[in-house]
């Protein structure tokens, strides 16, 4: 053999050597890849996506659809931790359940849930092509998670989004833009509230004032609890109009405010209110008054789309005590109040006489 010849054949079989070395030590890297992600990525992802999705429900259960939606876009909803901080935050602060059911949010739970699996897919591409796959598919843990659910595959490639209402603005999902601060609001003085709001519901009527001390006495007959519910709500968002001792320059304003909160806590949920998109209905169907064709007034009957959500009478009796729930007993009772006569539930019962009772109106 000659010495070119045996130079070759040593060469050739170093280099032969050399790649079987790198085969093997990628096979070995991929092994630990493979394993790692089987054993580890894959399991805790779907753990973690299935504590959010917990965690969203139950926030939802207990402070609404919206709120759960902001909760969960400022990552309250990841893990114990971001729910005790959350609880905390609670603590010292509650909803503006008026601006929060007005918002026009970007993105719902579902769509960042898509996203985090686009983001997934993108993340451990190159993982999957060291494993010869050249799509992650049902060994994501994304779609993994929706066919144990029975869900249809989503493709990953476009994450569906939340259709926008047309000519409304995308609304902030700030936590802090939906909090009301409690246990700082300004004092209210039960004379200056009494003088201010004889601005609105025609409480001057009701209202007089001393001519010598400025004293304001008040003879609310049986508006009592309409009075004392517009005096809760000031209350309620007095802080956010003004810094003065008792909120003298900001209390017209709070007044005026809480006038049109009551408004959309009591007659537009029961009688429904006028947009610039066309009439909203509330719980009750109007009708044309008799006596005046161009005013329309309540009939006997809820609206067909309340009865279209709410076929049965438990869930029209649980709807409608769950929409009330949260707010003052005055409120709650100006609402029974303000409810029309003779409206049924499916089962035949008298949905007046029910508010009244769960009030503490009547027996």
């Amino acid at each position: 053999m000659s010495i070119a010849r045996g130079l070759l054949t040593g060469f050739l079989g170093g280099a032969i050597a050399d790649k079987e070395a790198k085969d093997k030590a990628h096979l070995e890297v991929v092994k630990n890849v493979r394993t790692n992600y089987f054993n580890n990525t894959l399991p805790e992802t779907i753990e973690a996506e299935d504590t959010r999705k917990t965690n969203y429900e139950l926030l939802a259960g207990e402070y609404g659809v919206p709120a759960a939606n902001v909760f969960d876009a400022n990552d309250f909803t990841v893990n114990k931790l971001s729910m005790e901080r959350l609880d905390e935050l609670m603590k010292k602060n509650k909803l503006d359940k008026t601006k929060l059911e007005a918002a026009n949010f970007g993105t719902k739970y579902e769509d960042r849930y898509n996203q985090r699996g686009v983001a997934f897919e993108d993340k451990y591409k190159s993982v999957f092509n060291q494993l010869g796959v050249k799509q992650i598919g049902s060994m994501g843990p994304y779609t993994v998670k929706s066919q144990l659910e029975g869900d249809a595959t989503v493709d990953m490639s476009e994450a569906p989004t939340t259709p926008m209402e047309e000519n409304i603005p995308i609304s902030s999902m700030q936590v802090s833009d939906f909090l009301i601060p409690t246990g700082v609001g300004v004092a209210l003085d039960a004379s200056k509230f009494a003088k201010a709001a004889e601005s609105v519901r025609g409480f001057d009527e009701l209202i007089t004032i001393d001519p010598v001390s400025k004293k304001a006495t008040v003879k609310l007959g049986n508006r009592g609890n309409e009075f004392t519910a517009l005096r809760n709500i000031t209350q309620e968002y007095l802080s956010q109009f003004g810094t003065g001792k008792e909120g003298e320059a900001s209390l017209p304003a709070a007044i005026s405010f809480a006038d049109k909160v009551l408004d959309e806590r009591v007659n537009h949920m029961i009688f429904g209110k006028q947009t610039a998109e066309g009439r909203v209905s509330g719980l009750v169907e109007l009708k044309q008054d008799p006596k005046n064709l161009n005013n329309m007034i309540a009939s006997n009957n809820f609206s067909s789309g309340f009865l279209n959500n709410f076929p049965n009478a438990s869930d029209q009796r649980k709807y409608i005590a769950q929409g009330i729930k949260e707010y003052s007993i005055a409120e709650q009772r100006y609402f029974a109040e303000t409810f029309p006569d003779g409206v049924k539930f499916s089962d035949g019962s008298d949905a007046k006489i029910f508010l009244l009772q769960i009030t503490g109106l009547a027996r």
